[in-house]
C-alpha cells in the first residue's frame, strides 16, 4: 500500500472510532510507530482536525466528516450483525473487505452513535462452529465471485469425497450458494461437458485465468430449479401446525429451508435438500404435528423407515 492510500485508510480508521491508539494504527497497516507519528502529522498539516497525542490516542473533532452519506443507528446495528455472521460464514478475504466497509459506516456516524455501536459490538457474537480451512486460507469465495463477475475460466484442484482422490477441473462459474453450513459452487465443467456442484471447502487449489467464457449460463435460481434432479437436489414441501412450527428451531435451515408461508392455521415450508433419507429421518422427529405435501417418494421413504422400527 502506497502512502497516499495509507493516509486515506488511516483517516477512515480515525473516523470509524471514538479513539484510536498509535499501536492500533501500526498493527493495522504493519508500519512502525515512528511512521504512524509522521502520517498523523501529515494529516494535520493537510488540515484534518485531529486531537490527542501519542501516549493516549487520536480522534477527530466531533462533527468532522468527509462523506455526506449518513446511517441511522438501527442501520449500523444491522450492518454490525451482518459483520459477525460474515466473519463466521465466509472466507478471510470477504471478512476483511466487509470490515473495511464497516469502518466507512462508522466513519460517518455521530460521535454518540459511534460509542453506542462500540458498546454493542462487545455484547454481540457468534458461537464458533467450523470454518472450511481450505476455503478460508485461499479466499475462495472472493476469487469465485470475481470469476463470476468477469466471466473468467477457472482452473481448480478438487477433492472428491466419493472417489477419495483429487482431480483437475476447468470450469465456468455460474453462482455460489450457502446451505447446511457449507458454501457450494455451481459451475459448468469444460472437461465433463456438464454442470456440476462443487463443495467449496473441497477445492484445494484455484486459479482464475485470463480467458473469458462467452457461454450464456442460466441465472442461479433458474439453474437450481433445472438441475436439482440431476445433481441430487430434491424439493420438499411440508405443512405444519403454525403454533408448533417453532419446534423445528434452526434445524430447518440445516435441512435447506427456502421459504415458509402461513396458510390458515398451517405453515407451509419449502426445502431444497441433498438427501431425502436424512430429511425423512429428521421429519420423523415431528411427524405427529406435520404432513408431507411433496414429493411422494419422501412419503415412501418415511414408510420404509417405519417398517424397520422395533418397539422391543
Amino acid at each position: 500500500m502506497n502512502r497516499i492510500d495509507r493516509l486515506s485508510a488511516i483517516l477512515v480508521q480515525l473516523q470509524s472510532r471514538s479513539l484510536v491508539k498509535a499501536r492500533q494504527i501500526a498493527d493495522r497497516f504493519d508500519i512502525s510507530l515512528r511512521t504512524v507519528y509522521r502520517d498523523i502529522q501529515a494529516l494535520e498539516e493537510a488540515g484534518i482536525p485531529i486531537i490527542g497525542n501519542p501516549g493516549i490516542g487520536y480522534s477527530l473533532v466531533d462533527g468532522y466528516r468527509l462523506p455526506p452519506l449518513m446511517f441511522s443507528q438501527a442501520e449500523a446495528l444491522a450492518f454490525l450483525t451482518a459483520e459477525k455472521l460474515i466473519d463466521e460464514l465466509t472466507d478471510a478475504g470477504s471478512s476483511e473487505h466487509y470490515r473495511a466497509g464497516m469502518d466507512k459506516i462508522r466513519a460517518v456516524m455521530r460521535f454518540a452513535d459511534k460509542n453506542s455501536l462500540e458498546d454493542m459490538e462487545n455484547n454481540m457474537g457468534v458461537l464458533r462452529t467450523h470454518k472450511p480451512e481450505m476455503a478460508h486460507s485461499l479466499n475462495m469465495i472472493q476469487l469465485l465471485m470475481e470469476s463470476i463477475h468477469k466471466k473468467r475460466v477457472v482452473h481448480i484442484s478438487y477433492f472428491s469425497d466419493y472417489k477419495k482422490e483429487v482431480s483437475e477441473r476447468t470450469i465456468e462459474s455460474v453462482g455460489i450458494f450457502f446451505s447446511k453450513t457449507n458454501w457450494y459452487l455451481i459451475a459448468y465443467c469444460q472437461i465433463k461437458k456438464q454442470y456440476r456442484i462443487f463443495k467449496v471447502k473441497r477445492i484445494q487449489a484455484l486459479e482464475v485465468s485470463d480467458i473469458t467464457f462467452t457461454t450464456q449460463h442460466p441465472p442461479l435460481k433458474e439453474f437450481l430449479h433445472k438441475v436439482q434432479k440431476t445433481e441430487g437436489l430434491e424439493e420438499v414441501v411440508i405443512s405444519i401446525i403454525t403454533d408448533k412450527a417453532p419446534m423445528l428451531n434452526d434445524d430447518k435451515y440445516y435441512y435447506g429451508l427456502l421459504t415458509e408461508r402461513e396458510i390458515g392455521d398451517k405453515t407451509e415450508l419449502r426445502f431444497l435438500t441433498f438427501s431425502l433419507d436424512k430429511f425423512a429421518r429428521w421429519y420423523l422427529s415431528f411427524a405427529d404435528i406435520a404432513t408431507i405435501v411433496s414429493p411422494d417418494k419422501l412419503k415412501r421413504k418415511v414408510r420404509q423407515i417405519l417398517q424397520h422400527v422395533s418397539t422391543e
